[in-house]
């Protein structure tokens, strides 16, 4: 039995806000303060020069990472964000004229515009036409063409937390030899992910969401069989196989993920990163999933009940932690949510809440409170 309580006294914040946005930012918790705050201790007065026990961390940062998504350690890379490690395949992949990738219509930019970006060289984009905010398997496998090279596509769609059946669009890819991007930022973290289980080739996602890390760290994941295909488009003194032997200029890249790392690395989002996927870890990916889908569905009920109408999909299977909400006066009603400390997201004209783990029935009844408060009487 998990002591949710015990975890949610780690989030100080829940004092004075109801914080529901874990789909932009997540906060900070005082474990990860307390390992930042010793890091940076260590540097202010004995170990100044860091770089060894930095090389330590980040070695166990991604270690955790391998045991969250199934993967070795060598194909994984650290990234500032989403964006920069999509650009890694996007950039890296020898394109010719006429090749396609397929895209839908409902993404987060951050998963469009490094492909799009691709049309100087020739890149066809398709995309994918959703259906009241859903992306569904037959009109992806109707969008395919003989010229696709690459399907890439959110594991949730940022605006309504659409969780796209990423074992079955593997499959398809795997059938028809396409490279299968996953961008994985509103999911992982709240959801449980196995990169073996679903097939994916390549995944980048950022930190600052679900996982619970700051802003400016991410990582992608490289499957072992398309690793060589992708070149280091962005090289620099740590790409390559031994760093220190700083005049052989001439050398080659890393065998592993580290050729995608071209400079020093973010030691503070690194220190706290790992200290916030230890607590993950500890909880158990599972059990978080099992907590986060259960703040949906309490908030699914209960949001209908009061007849809210829901751009969220009712379906179990497509949900995730994110529950988007349609509202006449969408605007007025997150402005008066942030007056009283309550914090979600207005997205598309949509009020979007998205609790995680440590979230409780408590404030998710606190918002219920507000909504009703405010078209009762304003």
């Amino acid at each position: 039995m998990i002591d949710w309580e015990s975890y949610r006294k780690l989030f100080p914040h829940l004092r004075e806000h109801v914080y529901l946005n874990h789909a932009a930012i997540s906060p900070m918790n005082t474990r990860t303060l307390e390992a930042v705050e010793e890091f940076f201790k260590n540097r202010l007065e004995k170990n100044i020069e860091f770089w060894p026990e930095a090389m330590d961390r980040k070695a166990r940062l991604i270690t955790l990472i391998g045991k969250l998504i199934n993967a070795p350690q060598n194909q994984i890379a650290l990234v500032p964000n989403t964006s920069a490690g999509l650009n890694i395949l996007a950039m890296g992949l020898d394109w010719k004229p006429g090749d396609r990738i397929l895209l839908n219509d409902f993404e987060f930019p951050s998963n469009v515009i490094p492909f799009i970006n691709l049309r100087r060289k020739g890149v066809e984009i398709d995309f994918v036409k959703n259906r009241d905010g859903a992306v569904f398997i037959e009109d992806i496998e109707k969008s395919l063409k003989p010229a696709t090279r690459l399907l890439s596509i959110s594991f949730v769609e940022f605006l309504n937390g659409y969780r796209n059946d990423l074992k079955r669009i593997g499959e398809l890819c795997r059938q028809r030899n396409i490279i299968f991007c996953v961008d994985a930022i509103q999911g992982l973290g709240g959801l449980r992910l196995d990169v073996q289980e679903t097939g994916i080739d390549f995944m980048a996602t950022g930190g600052h969401k679900w996982l619970m890390w700051p802003a400016g760290i991410g990582f992608v994941y490289i499957a072992a069989h398309i690793f060589d295909r992708i070149y280091p488009a962005q090289a620099g003194w740590l790409s390559v196989q031994t760093p220190w032997d700083f005049f052989n200029y001439g050398q080659p890249f890393a065998e592993n993920a580290q050729r995608f790392e071209p400079g020093t690395a973010n030691t503070y989002g690194i220190i706290a990163a790992a200290a916030m996927l230890e607590i993950m870890l500890e909880i158990g990916p599972e059990n978080i999933e099992t907590k986060v889908l259960g703040n949906t569905d309490y908030l699914v009920r209960k949001l209908t009940e009061s007849g809210y109408r829901l751009f969220t999909h009712s379906e179990p299977e497509v949900r995730s932690g994110i529950v988007s909400v349609y509202h006449d006066r969408a605007e007025e009603l997150f402005n008066f949510l942030k007056e009283n400390k309550v914090t979600v997201s207005l997205r598309e004209g949509k009020i979007r809440i998205s609790p995680h783990f440590y979230n409780d029935q408590s404030d998710f009844d606190k918002l219920l409170d507000y909504l009703h408060d405010f078209d009762n009487h304003s």
